[in-house]
């Protein structure tokens, strides 16, 4: 359709015209360059989406897993010192201690109960986590001039944090180093965690603040393991975007240098990688909430450096494609003039031996090289169809043959059974029964013959076998079930006529019979499968061991197939029958487990019998 509407071009006709008429060897040149050119674009197209795919969903997963595992580990370190603050918040003592009346709390109490405290704090900082404990108390207690562990309320009620923390109502309260107060031991930056506590009998009055001060560098290196890249950032916000603390690589992102406290970043989904714009710059961006704080966790890595894989595989990809296509060049000189050589020769051969293949050529246009093999092609044509239509006839008329060979070797023994079994019935004056295997008997013969037709419906077939075992079934008592569950659809199809009765009778004299019980069941089942009818004969008899299960299709001798008979009708045969109408692809395969039973599947394609008539 496409190449058709092509033709109607007046350039494509043109363009056609020219190809058409230059040397086979220059056509071969272009068309192998061109079609390895189209092979190594598409190849590097489908390894570049394909694997670029892939290596962004890694990176992206790389990034999530580091920037995840670092906000776990941090939320875990804070946690920590939250749960040590409740060691001194909820401390039973202390708040014992600093509810006392202070009207009655003599001099010689506050100093017994400072060491009590100054114990209490330091304890505290035994942890590494914590730099420092400290505990701010009122004004009016003597032992809160200590300056280092213990201080006045009103020094706290000056520092930055005052406020936020009543905004709080006291609750955890988590600050930067910028908002802590410069005090004389402090030789590092630090955050710090604040609380509240107020006194048991009166919940308006404040009893004492609690301030655990922790290393930002603690934070700093959890912030470090998130770095995905070595030029990647990681940054502690709080809700105005201040800086609390980041990674030892704030160089790689753009702060103003009015203002390099704070960052600015545009609005994106937290707990997933965003790709995000700043001042200019493409990012690669992760943002997470610290439970229990007001901070923002945010990494940023450069996108150059997050497609730097990418790059990569785009410049090895261009330059495998660029090779690729510089050798198929120079080898497609070569390769053309040894086809065209060859092309020359068989040429030569053709002329004078004419023989060639089966469709014939349109009449020739261009004067080529392939110009001259038209003329001997379309000759040899003729010739071929002559010898194809005479071999077809042959092997018609051989099928034919074979065919009718190996329905001779019925065996004729089912007959004789059968008259001596009425012969029987008949002494005995069981007329009923003499009716139904004489009525079995004309039946399975009418349909044995089917007026020399020899592709049967399915449903024929199956009627076929059913009189047959009927007939079976009375000769035997009874002892023998026999079972049909054939799909409706499939009832039509062809199958070769006398194909399942031997197979049943096999399994019948081969299969239950040789039980010591000599009771058993038959099973056919048919289904459609695709473009294909699928029939199996089940039983439930001795089987048939593994040695002789290979062998059973295997070619026979000559005295072997004189010895053929009765239910040895031979499972080749119907195999080869079926394999001579069909095609080698179908035919007969079995399974067999010993003591357990035989099953036979016969494989056939799923033509209608009106098809084959």
């Amino acid at each position: 359709m496409i190449y058709n509407r092509l033709k109607n071009l007046r350039f494509f006709r043109t363009l056609l015209t020219l190809f058409n008429n230059i040397s086979l060897h220059r056509k071969i040149v272009l068309t192998y360059f061109f079609f390895i050119f189209m092979l190594v674009g598409i190849l590097a197209a489908s390894i570049y989406t394909f694997t670029a795919s892939t290596i962004r969903t890694q990176s992206t997963f790389s990034l999530q897993q580091s920037f995840n595992q670092a906000s776990s580990y941090l939320t875990y370190k804070l946690n920590g010192i939250s749960s040590s603050s409740d060691m001194v918040i909820y401390n039973v003592s202390l708040n014992d201690i600093l509810n006392k009346d202070k009207n009655s709390y003599s001099v010689m109490e506050q100093v017994a109960d400072s060491k009590t405290i100054l114990h209490l704090m330091k304890s505290l900082q035994e942890s590494e986590d914590i730099k420092r404990a400290r505990i701010y108390v009122p004004d009016q207690l003597i032992y809160s001039g200590n300056g280092v562990n213990i201080c006045p309320l009103s020094q706290a009620a000056s520092s930055l944090w005052w406020d936020n923390l009543f905004r709080k109502k006291g609750l955890h309260l988590f600050v930067g180093n910028d908002e802590l107060e410069d005090i004389p031991y402090r030789n590092q930056k630090c955050i710090a965690l604040i609380r509240a506590m107020y006194r048991q009998n009166d919940y308006s009055e404040l009893s004492f603040i609690l301030r655990l001060d922790i290393p930002r560098s603690t934070v700093e290196s959890i912030l470090n393991s998130a770095n995905y890249t070595n030029d990647s950032c990681t940054l502690l916000l709080d809700s105005r975007g201040k800086i609390i603390a980041g990674s030892n690589t704030t160089d790689s992102i753009p702060l103003s240098e009015e203002n390099p406290d704070y960052l600015t970043l545009p609005a994106f989904t937290a707990d997933s990688a965003v790709k995000i714009q700043l001042s200019g710059q493409s990012y690669m961006a992760m943002q997470t909430l610290i439970p229990g704080t007001e901070w923002n966790m945010v990494t940023l890595v450069p996108y150059s450096s997050f497609t730097l894989a990418l790059t990569s595989l785009v410049k090895i990809i261009i330059g495998v494609s660029f090779l690729i296509l510089l050798l198929a060049w120079f080898l497609s000189k070569p390769i053309a003039h040894t086809i065209t050589r060859r092309i020359d020769l068989l040429c030569r051969y053709m002329q004078r031996t004419k023989d060639g293949i089966l469709q014939e050529a349109p009449d020739v246009i261009y004067r080529d090289e392939i110009g001259t093999l038209y003329e001997n092609y379309n000759f040899m044509i003729s010739r071929i169809h002559t010898l194809l239509r005479e071999n077809y006839q042959m092997g018609r008329e051989l099928k034919s043959a074979e065919y009718k060979a190996l329905q001779s070797q019925i065996n004729p023994h089912f007959l004789y059974n059968t008259l001596d079994m009425i012969s029987w019935l008949s002494y005995q004056n069981k007329s009923a029964q003499i009716g139904d295997i004489v009525y079995s008997l004309a039946n399975f013969y009418k349909l044995s013959l089917n007026k020399g037709k020899y592709i049967v419906p399915i449903s024929d077939e199956i009627s076929h076998v059913s009189y047959y075992m009927k007939i079976q079934d009375l000769r035997f008592s009874g002892n023998i079930h026999f079972i049909t569950d054939i799909a409706p659809v499939i009832q039509q199809y062809s199958i070769p006529k006398i194909t399942l009765q031997p197979i049943v009778e096999n399994a019948l004299f081969h299969g239950i019979l040789e039980k010591k019980s000599k009771t058993g069941q038959i099973k056919i089942t048919g289904k459609l499968e695709q473009d294909k009818v699928c029939l199996c004969v089940e039983d439930d008899g001795i089987g048939i061991p593994p040695g002789q299960l290979n062998t059973l299709l295997e070619p026979c001798g000559e005295k072997e197939r004189q010895e053929e008979t009765g239910s040895h009708y031979g499972l080749r045969n119907i195999h080869k029958r079926i394999q001579l109408q069909y095609g080698e692809y179908y035919g007969l395969f079995f399974e067999s487990a010993p003591g357990k039973g035989t099953r036979v599947t016969i494989l056939l394609p799923a033509l209608h019998v009106d098809e084959l008539s």
